[in-house]
């Protein structure tokens, strides 16, 4: 197994980080053989977390072997710590279950933390609305300027851990490496996403509010009810 560790500078704005409680997150990505959660491996995990308001820790695990899934997934149990919340992109479907059901078949007693926000949940209602081409992280990340340096996706990266299996070619582990960094390091900066979302949702509720306050003010025209008595409708 190898393992391998940056720090980084990512850094959001100071009302995303504080309102999303952004250092208290595990941020987290698999990589896989295929979907057969039976018989498939877990070959890569990328964990990220902030360790201060700009610097940001990823830890990869990557199988350079069949043999090393059970030991991968013991050090990211052991990295994991104390985390309450963790964030993915369409984890729900995908690596939590898988993460859950290979646990259990090493017998590592893991629980995953109580909180999954997956980002691809909230974003997919609104994503034609705001304008994105379509809901894949790739498009969530161009969406908000993001430029990726690696060029393959979840397909692609099989291939090429296949390939490496038989090569050991060190510039493939570098490749699928950089794809499962990139799925890590980008997933805070999507936070602006929800949070755009977020308050797009408090105005449409402000409106709304404004509309039924203009109809009970017509209302009390018809009326002659002091409009002070009719703010009771309003909440």
């Amino acid at each position: 197994m190898f393992i391998k560790e940056y720090k980084i500078k990512v850094i959001l704005p100071g009302e995303v980080f504080s309102k999303y409680k952004m250092d208290t997150i595990a941020y987290l990505d698999i990589e896989a053989t295929g979907f057969d959660m039976e018989y498939d491996r877990i070959v890569l995990i990328s964990l990220g977390y902030y360790l201060n308001k700009d610097e940001f820790k990823i830890i990869q695990y990557f199988a350079e072997t069949p043999h090393d899934e059970a030991s991968l997934l013991k050090e990211f149990k052991k990295a994991m710590g104390s985390f309450k919340t963790w964030c993915s992109y369409n984890g729900t479907a995908f690596d939590e279950p898988f993460i859950v059901k290979k646990m259990n078949k090493f017998n590592l007693n893991f629980r995953m933390p109580s909180e999954h926000i997956d980002l691809f949940r909230i974003i997919r209602p609104f994503y034609k609305k705001l304008g994105m081409k379509g809901c894949s992280l790739k498009s969530v990340e161009q969406f908000i300027g993001i430029e990726r340096q690696d060029e393959i996706n979840g397909a692609k990266s099989v291939e090429l851990y296949n390939e490496y299996l038989v090569k050991h070619d060190e510039k493939l582990k570098e490749v699928l490496m950089l794809h499962n960094y990139e799925d890590v390091v980008n997933l805070p900066k999507i936070f602006e996403v929800i949070n755009t979302i977020e308050n797009d949702l408090t105005l449409k509720r402000k409106e709304k509010m404004a509309k039924k306050q203009i109809c009970v003010l017509k209302n009390s025209r018809n009326t002659n009810e002091p409009i002070r008595a009719l703010n009771s409708q309003l909440s």
